[in-house]
This record gives structure tokens, C-alpha cells and sequence, in this order.
């Protein structure tokens, strides 16, 4: 090789390696130095982190890192109160109950882009399934036991930490103290708690001042009530297939809904907790 092709080639090198550079400060451009109190406790959290960058994110510092090699962004306010951290989790290492519940559910069959494991302060962990089909991207939310929590269009909007209201709060530690919080959505009525009482899934309704309305969930048909079961096959559905057992309580009482596949369609039945119907 003669001295003009040698200088040529280190040129060529020095090029990739300064547009490897510009591109690495291009992808870390709004990286910050955080607080003390932050690094303090990140350090603590996450000990064995390796590369962490931080920038700020509305109210938080978020710092992306390796921990124990796994890709994982965390989430601290400004005075280091830790919220929140997200983790890359392969589909095939996610719960067996979630990948089943996403393969036997209405988005089997998309193409799976991304899985995480999501843990956020004073909360049960909940994991995310970013799922595509077409020209449609949804992001999926599981309980640890397969329960689909929500599932909504992917428009770009990240993860971030849930602020628990002190009403909730209250209502955790007291009307749902043997329950654990998935999370919390706001719909017409007011707001939606989803929550895990030891293996059962439970939805409890409140008003928009975070009163309580209502809590439903389903349960298995060993588990009714010998009444209510009574009731049940004394009607004309006894011989049906059932598709699921909803109990509802609120303030009239508790009611059991039966949904039953009643000639080749699906039907509801209710009863009252004495084992009436209920019109």
C-alpha cells in the first residue's frame, strides 16, 4: 500500500470515529448532572448500575442504565424519592400467565415489538407489551396473573410515575388493605382503581372526589355462594355453558352476574345476594 492510500485510510477512520462521536453526543444532548440527593439515591437503589445517564422529564430525573444487564430507565423527583423503573424484558421471559393471556386474548397473533417489567412506588408491578398488527400499535398492561388492565394506542406517549391522590391512599390502607394497586385511570364517572387482592383481580369505581361506588370482579363457580348457585340451577340457563361469574357491590348490596352461552348467544343473569333475580 503505497503512503497516499495509508493516509486515505486513516482519514476514512477518523471520519467513522468522529460521526460515531457526533452521533453518540446526538443521542445524549440533553444528558444532565443530577442532584446530590438523586445520585445518592440511585446509588443505593440500583448498586450495581453501570453507565447511567440522566436527564429531566417534566417533574423527575430519569436515568437510563444498565442494571445487572438489563436495560432500565428509573424514575427520582429532585429530592431523590425514587417513583418508578422500567425494564426490558424479552416476551419469553415475562410471566407465563401474562404471554399466555396475551396468546389466547383479542391481540393474538400481532407481532410483539417490545415487553418491560414495570415498577412504580406504593404499587404492584405491571407488565407492558408493545404489540403491532397493520397500521395499528397498542401498548398492553398485565397483572403479574394475566389480567389485561388496559390496552391502548401506542401514540408515542411514554411511561411515567403515577402520584397516588392521599384519597387513595386512604382507601388502600383502609377499604382495600389486604389489596395491592395496579393503577389508577380516570373515566366519565371519576376514577378506576385496578387492583390485586392476592390472586383475584378487582376494579373498584369512584366518583370524581374519589368516593367509592362500586368494586367487581369474577370468580370461579366453586367459589359462589351456596345460595346463589342454588338459585342458578333452578333456572332455565342451569344447563348452559358459563362463561364467566362477575360479583358487583355496591351501595344496594352484592349481586352475582352470570354470562352463559344461551342458544348459541351470550346472555347475563343476575342474582341478589339471597339469590334473586334481578330484572
Amino acid at each position: 500500500m503505497n503512503i497516499r492510500s495509508i493516509f486515505l485510510s486513516l482519514f476514512a477512520v477518523l471520519g467513522l470515529f468522529l460521526a460515531s462521536c457526533d452521533n453518540n453526543d446526538d443521542d445524549h444532548k440533553n444528558a444532565i448532572e443530577p442532584t446530590e440527593p438523586v445520585m445518592q439515591a440511585f446509588n443505593k437503589k440500583y448498586p450495581n448500575a453501570s453507565n447511567p445517564i440522566f436527564t429531566i422529564e417534566g417533574n423527575y430525573y430519569v436515568a437510563e442504565f444498565t442494571n445487572n444487564g438489563v436495560s432500565t430507565e428509573a424514575w427520582l423527583t429532585e429530592q431523590g424519592k425514587w417513583m418508578m423503573d422500567k425494564a426490558d424484558t424479552p416476551f419469553n421471559q415475562l410471566p407465563e400467565a401474562v404471554t399466555a393471556a396475551f396468546d389466547n386474548g383479542l391481540y393474538a397473533g400481532w407481532k410483539v415489538d417490545d415487553s418491560y417489567t414495570i415498577n412504580r412506588d406504593s404499587m404492584a408491578v405491571v407488565y407492558k407489551i408493545d404489540a403491532e398488527k397493520g397500521n395499528s400499535d397498542m401498548d398492553l398492561y398485565y397483572s403479574p396473573y394475566g389480567n389485561l388492565i388496559k390496552a391502548v394506542n401506542d401514540e408515542g406517549n411514554e411511561d411515567a410515575p403515577i402520584v397516588i391522590p392521599a384519597e387513595v391512599h386512604t382507601l388502600m390502607a383502609f377499604t382495600f388493605a389486604t389489596c395491592d394497586l395496579l393503577d389508577i385511570q380516570s373515566n366519565a364517572d371519576g376514577y378506576i382503581l385496578n387492583m390485586l387482592d392476592g390472586k383475584v383481580y378487582k376494579i373498584a369505581q369512584l366518583n370524581k372526589n374519589y368516593l367509592w361506588q362500586s368494586t367487581s370482579y369474577q370468580i370461579a363457580e366453586q367459589n359462589v355462594p351456596e345460595i346463589i348457585m342454588d338459585s342458578f340451577q333452578s333456572t332455565g340457563y342451569a344447563g348452559d355453558t358459563i362463561e364467566s361469574i362477575n360479583v358487583k357491590i355496591d351501595a344496594n348490596g352484592t349481586f352475582y352476574t352470570f354470562t352463559v352461552n344461551h342458544n348459541g348467544q351470550s346472555t347475563e343473569v343476575t342474582f341478589d345476594a339471597i339469590g334473586n333475580i334481578v330484572q
